[in-house]
């Protein structure tokens, strides 16, 4: 296989994968936005996480866009799940489609 056959295959395969993870962000009826909350006295390895349900993918956005400007010092975004009727859906939003769709929203405001 030369590496132009390579690439071509491997631009299917992601298309692909994009493709599904648009249509499990059509199906979720809401969204989960996961994040770190250290203990005020620790070395940073302990701490909890919370879960936090958001109605809307810019609900999810606009908190996870709090985390990671630092709107509460002690937590760290982790990460954006999308759900359906409670239940985990595919998984977690990569970073690079979180950036994309908070640029999205920005856009359209």
């Amino acid at each position: 296989m030369s590496s132009d056959e390579a690439l071509a295959c491997r631009a299917k395969r992601l298309s692909a994968w994009q493709a599904d993870r648009a249509a499990l962000l059509q199906q979720a009826d809401a969204f989960v936005v996961v994040s770190w909350w250290q203990e005020k006295s620790s070395d940073g390895r302990t701490g909890d996480y919370e879960y936090e349900h958001r109605p809307t993918l810019n609900d999810a956005l606009d908190t996870y866009r709090d985390y990671e400007d630092g709107e509460f010092r002690r937590a760290r975004p982790v990460g954006i799940f999308a759900v359906k009727d409670g239940l985990p859906i595919g998984g977690r939003l990569e970073a690079v489609q979180i950036l994309r769709l908070m640029r999205e929203t920005r856009r359209a405001t």
